[in-house]
């Protein structure tokens, strides 16, 4: 009777066969699995020497010399999504040279030992490129932009519920970016004709959970080389680009004074003292950002601080609270300059308008028409 062959089971496959707890065939640079489903490979861009050689000279090859086989490459496309972070997208992002240090400098090396933050990283840059590159490789850049993303995320999602002062740096900034990413990736330039409520409120989440993250750890942060990132917003904003944004906060300020005036002072938990609040942390917000540069920043705290209970209120597309989402968009549209908020300000407007009808009211006429006005 022939001796039953043994069969070494192999602990040496790529993370994402790994992560799907599928058998990898381990094909060097992309195994079968990945390159079936047009997903990156870990094993892409990695020099593996060949091992049917056992001379002294093939034992002697560093893991790092370059390689001269067809079966490895360099990951010239993350290359340029990298060269491209520093050259262009960082500039972007920030409007200041201490951050931008940060961003450029101290971020990339956090992303060397936190490969959730490199994928986070690399998908914003492919995304930027995708927007601003050239027309004919746009298409490409969006695909990578989403499994670098994809990738991101499904690394990142054990390490959430468990935040140190080891891996806050990499955490805070991997939770802003994909804030930035959701923005852009979900917005009207994604999908110009959707009028979708779930892609805001899914962002809104997103956003919230970057608060929390800063939350648990604000004093390593603050101790550590990402603290001038909490520090954004403190340039002064030039005071000709604030006409529209006073005329805004007075609008909301009127909103604010009915609301208060309508809401019942004995019922603490009622709608409209839901909204009220609401709308009293979108004024706290517009005065702070009115009279610094980087208002992005001070804006996009907004789904943050509020109540979950007007988060609540949208979903079931309660007409006052979509009211004060319009002039959120508004906030936005006059006061936000950055590529991954474009178009968001009418996006927001339009989706009240979709919900609520174009002549539902002066106020949402309004809105509509300083959308229409611009900054």
């Amino acid at each position: 009777m022939p001796s039953r062959r043994s069969h070494s089971k192999s602990h040496h496959g790529c993370a994402q066969c790994k992560h799907r707890r599928i058998k990898c065939d381990e094909f060097r640079p992309i195994c079968s699995s990945c390159q079936k489903k047009h997903i990156r490979c870990s094993f892409e861009g990695q020099f593996v020497p060949p091992t049917s050689d056992h001379s002294p000279a093939a034992s002697i090859i560093r893991a790092d010399s370059i390689p001269r086989n067809d079966n490895t490459q360099l990951p010239l496309l993350d290359l340029e999504f990298l060269n491209h972070w520093h050259v262009a997208t960082v500039q972007t992002l920030v409007h200041d040279r201490s951050t931008e240090k940060v961003l450029r400098e101290f971020v990339p090396q956090e992303a060397l030992s936190h490969p959730f933050l490199m994928h986070s990283l690399l998908a914003l840059s492919a995304l930027h490129l995708s927007h601003h590159g050239p027309l004919e490789r746009r298409h490409k850049y969006t695909e990578a932009a989403m499994t670098h993303n994809n990738i991101s995320l499904s690394l990142c999602k054990p390490l959430l519920n468990n935040v140190t002062s080891g891996n806050c740096h990499a955490l805070f900034a991997f939770a802003c970016f994909v804030v930035m990413f959701s923005f852009a990736a979900h917005g009207p330039k994604a999908d110009p004709g959707a009028q979708r409520l779930s892609a805001v409120l899914e962002v809104f989440m997103l956003i919230r959970g970057v608060a929390s993250i800063v939350a648990q750890a604000r004093p390593w942060i603050e101790a550590g080389g990402m603290r001038d990132l909490l520090k954004l917003g403190e340039q002064p904003r030039e005071e000709a680009k604030t006409t529209h944004a006073r005329e805004l906060y007075t609008r909301i300020s009127d909103m604010h004074d009915h609301l208060r005036r309508s809401s019942r002072p004995d019922c603490h938990d009622s709608t409209s003292l839901v909204i009220e609040k609401s709308v009293q942390k979108l004024l706290d917000l517009l005065q702070q950002a009115i009279s610094v540069a980087n208002t992005a920043s001070i804006m996009m705290r907004w789904p943050a601080v509020v109540n979950v209970e007007y988060l609540d209120l949208l979903h079931a597309n309660h007409a006052t609270a979509l009211l004060v989402l319009a002039h959120y968009g508004v906030a936005l549209e006059l006061m936000a300059e950055n590529w991954w908020l474009d178009g968001w300000g009418a996006f927001l407007v339009n989706i009240a308008i979709y919900h609520l009808g174009p002549d539902y009211g002066p106020e949402l006429a309004w809105a509509r028409n300083a959308i229409a006005r611009g900054p």
